[in-house]
């Protein structure tokens, strides 16, 4: 699921994965079954060199005190264990621990519900997390949402335990979205759920991973990531590095640390940092090369901007035919435009905080905008 949301956002991923059923990180009593011990994760770990690793425990090994971990199970030394072996085949790998769901009806004593449960539970990985310096992707806080605010839709299989279909697509968006930087809200990718389900699931997990608070409590930020920018025609990156290259409908097309853009199409680009790993920024779609200025309406104004999500944008100047909204990815977003005693207004109610191009057409002209949705 996480493929197949890459894959909506134009992202080439490749995924291996190691999960046989009831096996725990460090259960002792599981011997070379368990991860820590297991020969065929370890040989998957060195098949290639991952960029990224998530490790899935089992979530009741986490929902005791804070700081308190079963006795039978090895949970930090078995975290660090695969950590230490993915990052010796890749020391640019990043580590994405698994904050996920708790039983349906909580795990008493620990947790008489399952929000009590899944507190718990990440409270726990950041407890874990004070000695990995890594990044929790928080599934768990994203599922209480969805509990809450969705509740015809049930996350669990019968048994109350494990991810119904929905569950998993949750799960899967929230890791998209940790990994990626990206919201995944607008992203075609919906799985055997109706669009209306599979939408509300992706905003409720973009919402999770972009909250300040979280991203900060959960070293979101730990992920390294770099954004393209646009102006004068020219796309740059913020910051020096011993290396470019950028790529142009994915063929490499220049190692110039700035790109003069002549054509439209997305873009994206791969730095070498001076530890001599290499970051990769997400696609940047340009829409604007060969559109027809009119220098009498560049003083469109556009206000406010920055704007607070759900809040009105007035458009100040322009004598408009159309309006459109896209996603920096080159996604078109529906958007409900308001006309008031000949003022327009684009309401932002429903956006995912971010940055859109706004595009305005003239009689004459059509102009872009960037706006920036905030929390």
């Amino acid at each position: 699921m996480v493929k197949a949301l890459a894959d909506s956002a134009g992202l080439p991923v490749v995924t291996g994965m190691h999960a046989p059923g009831g096996i725990s990180v460090g259960d002792v009593a599981q011997g070379t079954q368990a991860h820590m011990n297991n020969p065929a994760l370890f040989s998957l770990i060195r098949s290639r060199k991952w960029d990224f690793a998530v490790i899935q425990d089992n979530q009741g090994r986490f929902v005791r005190d804070s700081a308190v971990f079963p006795s039978t199970s090895l949970v930090i030394q078995g975290h660090l264990n695969i950590m230490d072996s993915v990052k010796a085949n890749n020391s640019c790998a990043k580590i994405i621990l698994f904050g996920g769901w708790a039983w349906k009806n909580g795990m008493p004593p620990f947790g008489n519900t399952g929000t009590e449960s899944i507190q718990r539970i990440l409270v726990n990985y950041r407890v874990l997390n004070d000695t990995m310096k890594e990044t929790i992707a928080p599934i768990g806080l994203a599922w209480i949402k969805a509990y809450n605010y969705l509740p015809a839709v049930n996350l669990w299989d019968p048994d109350d335990a494990h991810p119904s279909y929905a569950g998993s697509f949750l799960t899967a968006s929230v890791l998209f979205s940790t990994i990626f930087n990206l919201p995944a809200r607008d992203l075609d990718f919906v799985g055997t759920l109706t669009p209306s389900v599979a939408f509300n699931l992706k905003a409720y997990g973009d919402s999770t991973v972009f909250t300040p608070v979280n991203h900060s409590r959960y070293n979101l930020g730990g992920i390294r990531n770099i954004t393209i920018q646009s102006g004068n025609g020219q796309l740059s990156l913020p910051g020096s590095y011993l290396g470019y290259n950028w790529y142009k409908n994915n063929a490499w097309i220049s190692n110039a640390a700035v790109l003069t853009v002549t054509a439209n199409g997305t873009y994206r680009a791969e730095v070498v940092e001076n530890d001599n790993c290499i970051v990769k920024t997400c696609n940047y779609t340009e829409l604007s090369t060969g559109f027809v200025y009119n220098r009498q309406q560049e003083g469109i104004q556009i206000y406010p901007n920055p704007a607070a999500a759900g809040e009105l944008l007035e458009v100040n100047g322009a004598q408009l035919k159309k309006l459109s909204l896209y996603t920096m990815t080159g996604r078109l977003v529906p958007v409900v435009v308001e006309e008031r005693a000949g003022r327009t207004f684009i309401s932002t109610k429903g956006l995912t905080p971010g940055y859109y191009l706004l595009v305005l057409e003239g009689e004459n002209s059509v102009l872009h905008k960037k706006i920036s949705i905030c929390d």
